[in-house]
């Protein structure tokens, strides 16, 4: 049986091949081959190196398991040092671990990388801080918004009893455990980092910046403990799943959003669909005009949108409206406030957020619109969401609903999406139901599948006249 040697050089995030033979390269080189699209004229990309013959550390598995199954005879030499300071932490005994919680963490001991998923709500950043207290040395999270970086931290204090690093938001501050944004340590370089870390963990790896941003910064850090945190661990596009793959490795442990349901750690949901009667028209073969025409300007689409934030906040619902941009959230809070519903509108560029998200928590506004809280941002207080943007974004629409399925007592969690006419928005509908059905398996317990069998209305965009 032949043998192969993967050597990962101290220092490095990159894994060399020696003593195959010339055949394997080849086939390595095809097996870490992706394309970016799925068009007939894309050309392969590879993540093997056919000079250096080397592949991200991540791949390690994957390619061991591929040389296996090709009868070889796999020999791993990591030449890796742990480096980092020792951590003086303290765990807060307040955060009492779950069962699934614990199993997460004995797994990322166990592999000393990869993915973990756990779904919104399910306690994931409990989760990677107790990693970083078992492993009890210096930590580097890797955060891609400034409403995360601040998050971690306060975790970090609260649960660790340690004070953060920052490094982001116009601050470089290291400490033991350091909360970094991946825009500041790319545009700045990682390599300004003056701490040792032995850990590197990156939050919402699925979608941290632009994928080519994330495997570039993971291969700049050579850290052996690597992980990833992720509600939604997939992707529509190979070459970016594989590239996450790459920096932290495959998922070693993954939680369903329909389990912790059953468990009732997380609220049980009830999905509703609105739809509309429109007269309104679009002879834009734009995207962008389309949208303006039919989602953001539509009175007919917004007023059923207000109708149903006003029936849920007359029910006792914190309700959260989800848009794509900044008029359309302008809009709709006129339009509730006409109702007589006091309603904020939050947005990246809202100098006062953090007053309003205190002011909706304390229940002095019982209407949220928001194009900010996707991802990162934990409001508990939520209890119903209407997904008024639009879009087909899988990962953004299981985001934005997990906000909302955090047990409360008495009430289940309300989903609300808007079903569109046009033929382009409608297959946005399906791919959004779509997403939902994956994720909630069988708590998506409406007649939705016969939605998502349904063909597109008659009614529809018309062609653009010549």
């Amino acid at each position: 049986m032949p043998m192969v040697v993967l050597r990962i050089p101290d220092g490095s995030a990159l894994v060399r091949i020696e003593k195959a033979d010339p055949q394997l390269y080849f086939k390595i080189y095809e097996l870490l081959s992706y394309r970016r699209d799925f068009g007939k004229w894309d050309k392969p990309e590879s993540l093997y190196d056919p000079y250096e013959k080397t592949f991200p550390v991540g791949l390690l598995p994957r390619v061991k398991k591929f040389l296996k199954g090709k009868g070889y005879r796999v020999r791993v030499k990591d030449k890796r040092q742990v480096r980092g300071v020792g951590l003086n932490s303290k765990w807060n005994e307040g955060y009492v671990m779950r069962r699934y919680q614990e199993r997460a963490v004995k797994k990322a001991l166990k592999e000393k990388m990869g993915v973990l998923a756990l779904p919104v709500g399910s306690g994931k950043t409990v989760v990677g801080l107790r990693i970083i207290h078992e492993i009890g040395l210096s930590t580097l999270i890797v955060v891609h918004t400034k409403e995360l970086l601040y998050q971690w931290a306060d975790k970090v204090r609260d649960v660790l009893g340690v004070e953060p690093g920052i490094v982001g938001d116009n601050r470089w501050d290291e400490g033991e455990v350091t909360v970094a944004m991946i825009q500041t340590l790319l545009s700045r370089g990682a390599d300004k980092l003056q701490n040792d870390y032995a850990v590197l963990m990156f939050d919402e790896c699925h979608r941290t910046s632009a994928a080519d941003k994330f495997y570039q910064l993971g291969l700049s850090l050579p850290q052996v403990y690597r992980f990833g945190l992720s509600a939604t661990p997939w992707r529509r596009v190979r070459g970016e799943e594989i590239k996450i793959e790459a920096v932290v490795g495959p998922t070693i442990f993954e939680v369903k959003a329909e389990d912790l349901i059953r468990e009732k750690f997380l609220a049980k949901p009830r999905f509703e669909v609105i739809t509309y009667e429109s007269m309104m028209l679009s002879f834009s073969e734009r995207y962008k005009e389309l949208y303006e025409d039919l989602v953001m300007n539509n009175e007919e689409r917004n007023k059923v949108v207000v109708e149903k934030a006003v029936e849920l906040a007359g029910k006792g619902h914190r309700v959260l409206i989800d848009v794509k941009r900044i008029e359309h959230g302008k809009i709709l809070k006129k339009m509730l406030e006409e109702k007589g519903i006091k309603a904020e509108f939050l947005s990246s560029q809202s100098l006062d957020r953090w007053e309003i998200l205190e002011a909706f928590k304390n229940g002095e506004i019982p209407v949220l619109i928001s194009t900010l809280l996707k991802e990162g941002v934990d409001i508990p207080e939520i209890s119903a969401i209407i997904l008024a943007g639009g879009g087909k974004s899988d990962i953004m629409t299981i985001q934005t609903i997990g906000r909302a399925l955090r047990p409360k007592r008495g009430m289940k969690a309300v989903i609300v999406d808007v079903q569109d006419d046009d033929p382009l928005l409608f297959t946005h509908f399906i791919e959004r139901q779509k997403a939902l059905k994956q994720y909630y398996g069988k708590y998506y317990d409406r007649e939705m599948q016969l939605k998502l069998e349904e063909n597109v209305p008659k009614k529809g965009r018309p062609r653009k006249r010549s």
